[in-house]
């Protein structure tokens, strides 16, 4: 059911959107995690995941997604990086007997050495990147030689028309990826395009259109 909020209040959403804390940040990253599942697995289908992998993702939430991602190989190793600590002490709590480890950072520098991981995830956070070109040279910095990454983002036209996004959201399309990739050894495999109902986070039933890009590390 869509909800009537005041402006203070959206700002507020967005806020958290970007960064969740306290108890209301539980709330609005249980809330993620469930409207986002969709995009998530998606993203995971095209990581082409395979037996003893190391993955990383940027901004797990409380990652509720866990089991599905390690099911869908054998001995995957998984490492979740957050800028929420509301969203890491979440995920730790909710999974401290899982195969995976999570830690914080400070959204521009990845705390990992070179070449460390197989595969690179993460949905739904490119608006948040402080300093996008910085950031992907760090995936591409700890990705191995071949490694797949996967970014997924919704459409610059769905996210203008909702009402909480404001000055804090960084929205992308097709061209402003290219162009962001281009300033890195990262080569676009495809761009893949989906369209879903969901229910927004105002609580009205949305079609939500976003896009998932694959690339990967051709030279070092």
């Amino acid at each position: 059911m869509k909800q009537t909020f005041t402006e203070t209040e959206l700002r507020k959403l967005e806020r958290q959107l970007s960064c969740p804390s306290g108890k209301f940040g539980l709330v609005v990253g249980q809330n993620m995690n469930i409207s986002n599942m969709g995009m998530t697995l998606s993203t995971a289908d095209l990581l082409e995941l395979e037996d003893g992998n190391v993955v990383l993702e940027l901004g797990h939430g409380n990652c509720g997604h866990l089991d599905q991602l390690l099911n869908k190989a054998n001995d995957l190793r998984y490492f979740g990086l957050e800028i929420s600590q509301t969203m890491w002490e979440e995920a730790r709590r909710n999974h401290f007997d899982k195969l995976a480890e999570f830690q914080l950072y400070d959204g521009v520098n990845i705390p990992f050495s070179d070449c460390f991981f197989d595969r690179f995830m993460t949905v739904n956070t490119l608006y948040f990147w402080s300093d996008p070109e910085k950031l992907l040279n760090e995936i591409e910095r700890i990705l191995k030689l071949g490694g797949v990454g996967v970014f997924t983002y919704a459409s610059r036209e769905f996210m203008s028309a909702l009402p909480f996004v404001g000055e804090r959201f960084r929205l992308f399309d097709r061209c402003d990826i290219e162009k962001l990739i281009a300033k890195s050894k990262l080569n676009i495999e495809g761009f893949y395009n989906k369209t879903e109902q969901v229910e927004s986070k105002v609580g009205e039933a949305v079609e939500r259109k976003y896009t998932t890009v694959k690339v990967r590390k051709l030279s070092n």
